[in-house]
C-alpha cells in the first residue's frame, strides 16, 4: 500500500540526492531525512499522522528545490493509519524527554507513551537534531485555524529573525501566537526551550486544497532561506 508519508506522486522519487534514513517506525517504515547535513534549521511534517497537510507541504518544499534538511513525515505509521498517534497509540509530540514529561496524559487525545522518548519515531527525531545540529527547527502541523507558534517573546530574538517572521505571517495572513494556549508536556516546544533550540510551531489550516499549500511554498522558502542564513544563540537578545 503507497504510504501519504512517500513523495508525490506515491512512492515515485523524490527530486535531489536520495534521503538518509534515521531511523524506523513501530511498523518498520523509514523515517527519512532529506538534504542530511549539519545547518542551522531543521523543517519537519507529520508528527500527527492525520495532519496530512504538513506531509504534503513538506513534498511540495522537496519538489520546488528546498535545500534545508527536511524530515517530510517523522510519523509514517500514522499516516498509513490515518491517525494522529503512532502505532503504539502514542502522541509522538507528548514524548519527547523533556523536563515537564508525565507519564499521565492531561487529555485522553494526548497519551505520552511508557517513558520520555520511549518511541523509535520520537528516537528517529532525535537522531536527526544529532545529524543536523539546528538551532531552529520548524514543525508543520494542521489545526482548525493557521498560525505560527513561538514559545519566546520577539523581545528574545533577533531582529532579523523577527523580521523574517513578521514578513512571513503577513504574507501567509496568519497569527504569530507564543502559545497554543494549554499545557502540552512532552512537546517539541518544551523540549526546544530546556535545549536552546528555536522552535516555530506552523498550524496549517486543516483541510487546506492543494491549490493553497502551493500558495504557501514561496514565502515559506524565503522564511527557509533567512532562518538557515543565521544561527539563533538563546543569549543573543537584542539591546533595548
Amino acid at each position: 500500500m503507497p504510504l501519504l508519508s512517500d513523495p508525490p506522486p506515491w512512492n515515485a522519487e523524490a527530486p535531489g540526492e536520495a534521503p538518509q534514513a534515521v531511523g524506523q517506525s513501530v511498523l518498520g517504515n523509514a523515517i527519512n531525512l532529506y538534504g542530511a547535513r549539519e545547518g542551522n534549521l531543521l523543517l519537519m511534517g507529520g508528527i500527527h499522522g492525520d495532519e496530512s497537510e504538513s506531509i504534503f507541504l513538506a513534498h511540495l518544499l522537496l519538489a520546488s528545490g528546498c535545500k534545508v534538511p527536511l524530515l517530510p513525515c517523522a510519523n509514517p505509521d500514522g499516516a498509513l493509519l490515518r491517525q494522529r498517534w503512532n502505532r503504539n497509540n502514542v502522541d509522538l509530540n507528548r514524548n519527547l524527554p523533556s523536563k515537564d514529561w508525565k507519564p499521565e496524559p492531561l487529555n485522553p487525545r494526548y497519551p505520552p507513551g511508557p517513558a520520555p522518548a520511549s518511541e523509535p519515531e520520537t528516537r528517529a527525531f532525535l537522531a536527526a537534531l544529532e545529524r543536523v545540529k539546528p538551532s531552529t527547527v520548524i514543525s508543520l502541523h494542521s489545526f482548525k485555524k493557521s498560525f505560527v507558534e513561538i514559545e519566546r517573546p520577539p523581545q528574545a530574538l533577533p531582529t532579523r529573525i523577527n523580521d523574517a517572521v513578521r514578513e512571513f505571517v503577513d504574507a501567509a495572513d496568519i497569527e504569530r501566537k507564543l502559545s497554543i494556549g494549554y499545557p502540552t508536556p512532552g512537546a517539541l516546544g518544551s523540549y526546544g526551550l530546556e535545549n536552546g533550540l528555536l522552535i516555530l510551531t506552523y498550524e496549517l489550516r486543516r483541510g487546506s486544497s492543494h491549490g493553497e499549500l502551493q500558495e504557501l511554498v514561496a514565502p515559506l522558502m524565503k522564511l527557509l532561506d533567512e532562518l538557515e542564513a543565521q544561527r539563533f544563540d538563546p543569549q543573543d537578545i537584542p539591546a533595548e
